[in-house]
């Protein structure tokens, strides 16, 4: 892409007051996966940031040596986004943090400004207060509609809930939201994506392959699967609607940086976060490769992920 027409995505992280937002944030930005993230919070007070990774910082941004940027939302949210387009070639995309008691769907609509692309929204819930707060008068339809609006729901303390915790929340959710409900600990590129570089397919292991990632939050548990599809040339609108309806359940993340033979000069970006899934055009084609990469739970069929990504031609 041509300085100035790169886009970032935008990753919404909301979730009700201690659902464990921050200490999500803290860990991304400590072990962010390869990936160069910037985070938009409310507060730096809050954030942690280890010494040793502060690089310099100003008035409302730390910038940290391993290539993140933390930025202070100050009085105009719209001024914070202008400031972080500044970044746009030195970093891979945009984490917001929403306020407990704010609504990340709406939030999320700021991904349509220019120099940006939505990525989803990702809701955190604490299994251990949800259900109380889910029927509390006075917060309950706040807490109710944050998972409602969400892409992905990801269920928090799975450390210190019990079992009937657990799936007593989930049966919650089941009845609130058509989003991917997960637990955690959940590797980077499933809270927020991979970092999909077209230029640098080889970050990622080829198809039939297991991508052995650090997982956030926790002790390493069974590794989620990666492939990824290099395609030979401009694929069919008929074949990404079939792709799309097509998806195996097991599939959390996928993006494609694609041509479509009705727009061959434009770079036509696929993306699913949790139950969603979009296909837009962030600008003209940049001579990379057509490729996809696709992040699914443990134990799915990875005979199942090549064949559902063959459906791209």
């Amino acid at each position: 892409m041509t300085p100035g027409s790169v886009r970032l995505p935008l990753t919404v992280i909301g979730g009700y007051l201690g659902a464990g937002k921050t200490t999500l944030l803290n860990h991304l930005l400590a072990n962010p996966d390869g990936q160069r993230i910037a985070v938009l919070v409310n507060d730096f007070g809050e954030i942690d940031i280890d010494g040793r990774l502060l690089d310099s910082a100003t008035d409302h941004v730390l910038r940290l040596a391993n290539g993140c940027i933390c930025c202070s939302v100050a009085d105009n949210f719209a001024e914070t986004l202008e400031t972080v387009r500044g970044f746009a070639e030195c970093i891979d995309r945009v984490v917001v943090e929403v306020s407990g008691v704010g609504q990340p769907h709406k939030v999320s609509q700021w991904g349509h400004s220019p120099g940006f692309s939505p990525d989803g929204v990702v809701v955190l819930v604490d299994p251990l207060s949800i259900l109380n707060r889910a029927v509390d008068p006075y917060v309950g339809d706040t807490v109710v509609a944050q998972v409602a609006q969400a892409d992905l729901v990801v269920i928090s303390r799975t450390d210190l809930a019990s079992v009937d915790e657990l799936e007593a929340t989930e049966a919650w959710l089941d009845g609130v939201t058509g989003a991917t409900v997960l637990r955690a600990p959940l590797p980077t590129a499933v809270l927020l994506g991979p970092a999909f570089r077209p230029l640098d397919l080889d970050h990622f292991p080829p198809a039939r392959k297991v991508n052995h990632g650090s997982v956030a939050g926790g002790p390493q548990h069974a590794d989620h699967v990666t492939i990824s599809r290099r395609l030979d040339g401009p694929i069919s609108r008929p074949s990404i609607e079939t792709w799309a309806q097509s998806r195996p359940g097991g599939v959390v993340r996928a993006k494609g940086l694609v041509r479509v033979n009705d727009r061959p000069n434009d770079r036509t970006v696929l993306q699913i976060c949790g139950s969603s899934t979009m296909v837009s055009v962030d600008g003209p084609w940049d001579d990379g490769e057509d490729a996809v990469v696709a992040i699914a739970l443990p134990g799915t069929p990875r005979a199942a992920l090549v064949k559902w990504l063959n459906l791209l031609r």
